[in-house]
């Protein structure tokens, strides 16, 4: 590239000052972790968040000591100090030595994610069944991911902070990943969303709704007053049903006028 004709000579200028002060361990390393960055692109849910977070790798790492330069700090380092003999010697010998602060122990090195877990247990209390977190995102008033979740989501495995699906055909690529950080932000809560390849699942909140529908329809329709009125009328036909909420009166029966439209209908209410 130094002896290309097509290239500038300010930029090639400033190309040779860059490879001289770079050490081939240096680029080795960059070429090794962009390697990596390809692969967790190819394969991550979000590829933009993907490629984001390899960005921010080789920034910290670039400010990091070469391997030479570590080795040569540990080479030049003094040696620690002898620790004091025991048993015997005189009183400054066994005079107590000055101690620093003691480090938090743990068993098998998981202290770290198990507080972790601990402290968001609170934060995740109040979300602990999934119509909760549809809750959550409907009072949010995010039309779309609410649509998402409800339409192209079939759960596997729910836990608070922890959310396994199968998406459906039509599912976005990267819905697991808007919601985890919808949910963390929302909640103040790490979420695992992970999703799980296959058919499983179960169904989607609004096939649930739509087989809930029919079978109260199908109900309906074999009621005898139902019967009788589709007998009486012929080519009329069940529609739609309603049902019967426990505010309404016992004495109320018959035919009951179709409710006005509202202007006010708000389409993140249920039902």
């Amino acid at each position: 590239a130094a002896d290309d004709p097509t290239v500038a000579p300010d930029e090639r200028r400033r190309g040779r000052a860059m490879a001289d002060g770079l050490a081939m361990r240096v680029l080795s390393r960059a070429w090794q972790m962009l390697l990596k960055a390809l692969e967790e692109v190819a394969l991550a849910p979000n590829a933009m968040m993907a490629a984001e977070m390899a960005v921010i790798r080789l920034t910290h790492v670039a400010d990091l000591p070469s391997p030479e330069e570590l080795l040569r700090r540990l080479h030049d380092a003094p040696p620690p100090p002898s620790p004091a003999p025991r048993g015997g010697g005189d009183a400054a010998s066994r005079a107590p030595v000055a101690r620093g602060p003691a480090l938090p122990q743990g068993g098998g090195g998981g202290g770290g994610p198990q507080a972790a877990l601990a402290g968001a247990a609170p934060l995740l209390a109040a979300y602990p069944a999934f119509p909760h977190v549809v809750d959550l995102i409907r009072e949010r008033r995010e039309a779309r991911l609410l649509w998402e979740v409800e339409s192209c989501l079939r759960l596997v495995r729910y836990a608070p902070g922890r959310i396994a699906f199968a998406p459906t055909p039509d599912a976005p690529s990267d819905l697991a990943s808007r919601l985890s950080q919808r949910l963390q932000q929302w909640t103040g809560a790490r979420w695992a969303v992970s999703v799980e390849a296959g058919e499983g699942g179960a169904p989607t909140l609004a096939e649930t709704r739509v087989q809930a529908a029919d079978a109260l329809k199908a109900e309906a329709a074999a009621h005898p007053l139902v019967v009788a009125a589709l007998a009486a009328f012929p080519g009329a036909e069940l529609r739609t049903v309603h049902p019967r909420t426990a505010e309404a009166a016992p004495e109320q029966t018959g035919v009951t006028e179709a409710p006005e439209e509202d202007d006010d209908w708000d389409p993140f209410e249920e039902g």
